[in-house]
């Protein structure tokens, strides 16, 4: 019998983002509009190994690479957040005044020494790992149409140990 060789592992320029079957067939990804998971795809393309906790992300800039408005983004935040795909970790309504982006966490991912938390194993049908008021979510223009708010306080988590 003759020993066949092994195909080498294709060798690509910029490495690679991995999907854990866990997390992605769960009930929370499950559950997430296709944006979200958009939005999660691309979060977890910018984590460098080391650096999660430290993924520097604005509304804006999400808007831009999923090409849609930044009123029609940042609900996907706060959807990823209530799922506990992703955590704030630094960040709060005046954090755009210094020309900051809010930073985040995937909660599926090593952050610092930590063990992943794993928040989205919490998430059930109405009953949100964080919650987002909903006088937040939504608020009325002069015109007396509803629209989501983007720019809402999140607290940022405390980060020990990094």
């Amino acid at each position: 019998m003759s020993k066949r060789k092994s195909e080498p592992l294709l060798n690509r320029p910029g490495g690679f983002v991995a999907v854990y079957r866990e997390w992605f067939n769960s009930e929370a990804y499950r559950d997430l509009t296709l944006l979200a998971r958009c939005l999660l795809a691309e979060i977890h393309n910018l984590k460098v190994p080391g650096r999660n906790g430290h993924i520097g992300f604005s509304v804006a800039r999400a808007a831009e690479r999923l090409k849609v408005t930044p009123k029609t983004a940042g609900p996907a935040f706060f959807e990823l957040a209530e799922h506990g795909f992703i955590a704030l970790t630094n960040g709060d309504d005046d954090h755009w005044k210094e020309r900051l982006a809010r930073e985040w966490r995937l909660t599926f991912e090593r952050c610092g020494n930590r063990e992943p938390t794993d928040d989205w194993r919490r998430w059930k049908k109405g009953q949100p790992v964080v919650k987002i008021p909903a006088r937040l979510r939504k608020t009325q223009n002069s015109a007396g149409k509803n629209y989501t708010k983007t720019g809402v306080k999140i607290t940022p988590e405390r980060q020990t140990g990094t």
